[in-house]
């Protein structure tokens, strides 16, 4: 299994994206971007914000779509045809509201299809924020900290799907705490590591200039300092 999860998306922290994720994905370039992290946003706003992420991760020299999972609701057979017939190299996480993501990946089928092709290393998994925290066995143990951060992120996706799901895809048994150093998230990271600790659980914490990844090599943090 190969995974890349990371705390931020930015020209600050390219370096090891176009470096580590393209040398850990290898020759195969192309790559789905999942964005339904970011369904909660206006129609514009998304757009705005996937189209960033998509220039960001092109400049790294991957060949990037979008896989907007709404299409694929109730359809994991299409799905999984069509994971197939596109044959990523990668399949990137967007962050955002990570119960947004939970519940896309659950109404779609996309976890399933995740679990297996990882299981059996077809493509490395990537995200960064709520793409990364996904990566753990669940988000309930979040919702003291992260989850709480608009005080309603919950109702936003059941008001977005009719449900909820709040289950990680765990394939790690950390939990990943993003933003460590960002100005909005320095505290709730801080209430994410204590809540994690006291339940007996493994927090990493993330700097923006951080990843995890995981391969042959098992699980290590690299540090990319914003230059």
């Amino acid at each position: 299994m190969r995974l890349f999860l990371a705390s931020n998306l930015s020209t600050d922290h390219l370096e090891y994206y176009s470096s580590k994720l393209v040398e850990l994905i290898g020759k195969n370039r192309r790559v789905l971007l999942i964005s339904n992290a970011r369904d909660h946003r206006t129609p514009e706003l998304r757009k705005e914000i996937v189209d960033h992420d998509l220039r960001l991760l092109t400049i790294c020299g991957l060949e990037v779509t979008e896989l907007d999972l709404q299409t694929f609701f109730g359809k994991a057979e299409e799905l999984g045809r069509y994971i197939k017939d596109y044959d990523p190299g990668c399949v990137f996480a967007m962050g955002g509201n990570m119960y947004s993501l939970a519940t896309a990946l659950r109404l779609s089928g996309m976890d399933k299809i995740l679990l297996k092709d990882l299981k059996n290393d077809k493509y490395v998994y990537a995200g960064y924020s709520s793409g990364a925290m996904i990566a753990s066995k669940d988000l309930y143990n979040f919702e003291s900290s992260y989850g709480m951060r608009s005080g309603d992120r919950l109702e936003e996706t059941k008001s977005i799907y009719g449900e909820v799901f709040t289950e990680g895809l765990d394939l790690i048994e950390e939990y990943i705490c993003p933003h460590a150093d960002g100005e909005k998230f320095r505290e709730i990271c801080k209430v994410a590591e204590a809540d994690l600790i006291q339940k007996g659980l493994k927090p990493i914490i993330l700097n923006d200039s951080d990843v995890v990844i995981v391969d042959d090599d098992g699980l290590n943090i690299y540090t990319t300092t914003k230059k």
